[in-house]
């Protein structure tokens, strides 16, 4: 049997009208430019083509913090104290004409990585530094290479797995470096924090979209419900070492970093 319809279910079937799209169009975008709901695609019956446009999420400062190795001390020892005696001969002993310990940094060669989750930026890097061996005539007797790593939760509301993510060169803001072996308030102190730097750089996070009349559709959705963890950047590309420390190439191996292809700084 027909049933014709009557002036409100006209109505009402013109209003759902327009959530009917085209499988063809993009992705939704998060709200639906007539009825305001997050399941109406704005792409339906474009009156323009739009424009391929960078939407700003966030931009902010983000300060991090390099150290090395304990935030700790020990002492100050009195003149004779046994523990004293016993640390220094230890040390001594390692390295015969002992002075001091003392960590350079190499502010030039900082290497940092950016990784994006939900309404956050992590920034994993570091800043590579020697621990050089002191004797006696002030002579460095001995550098070894290490990194000082730092890394960073920079709170970005609306930011996501996805977005591409700029970031300036950093800045040292401030620094403490320290030796092994100082003197405080007339006694010996062993000084376990050799190295500390606070770093700043900007961040900016944007997102590509399509504008079309004066409204903003996201391109990339697939990463808003991403399931498991994501794969942090860093800017170490280890290769796992496979054969024996006392000869031979180590055998290629996976490098431990992937890309999850989530910035790009």
């Amino acid at each position: 049997m027909y049933k014709r319809n009557n002036f409100y279910n006209a109505y009402n079937d013109n209003q759902n009208d327009h959530h009917r799209h085209d499988d063809r169009d993009l992705a939704p975008s998060s709200s639906c430019d007539r009825c305001h709901s997050d399941h109406c695609s704005c792409h339906e019956k474009p009156r323009s083509q739009g424009a391929l446009v960078e939407k700003v999420i966030c931009s902010k400062d983000a300060h991090k913090t390099a150290e090395f190795a304990l935030p700790a001390a020990l002492g100050p020892f009195g003149a004779g104290d046994a523990l004293l005696t016993g640390i220094l001969g230890l040390l001594t002993g390692l390295i015969p004409g002992l002075v001091n310990i003392r960590v350079t940094p190499n502010y030039a060669g900082i290497e940092q990585e950016i990784t994006v989750l939900k309404d956050t930026v992590v920034n994993f890097g570091f800043v590579p530094a020697t621990i050089d061996v002191i004797v006696a005539g002030g002579v460095v007797e001995l550098s070894i290479p290490i990194r000082v790593f730092f890394q960073e939760h920079t709170h970005c509301p609306g930011a996501r797995p996805g977005d591409v993510v700029f970031e300036t060169d950093p800045v040292v803001e401030a620094q403490l470096i320290q030796p092994l072996i100082g003197t405080d308030d007339g006694g010996t102190v062993i000084n376990l924090l050799l190295f500390k730097a606070i770093l700043r750089t900007h961040i900016t996070v944007v997102r590509q979209g399509i504008e079309r009349d004066g409204k903003f559709c996201d391109l990339d959705t697939h990463d808003k419900h991403r399931n498991g963890p994501i794969p942090i950047n860093t800017p170490q590309n280890l290769i796992s070492n496979s054969s024996a420390l006392t000869g031979g190439a180590p055998v290629p191996a996976q490098a431990n970093q992937v890309n999850n292809n989530n910035t790009t700084s």
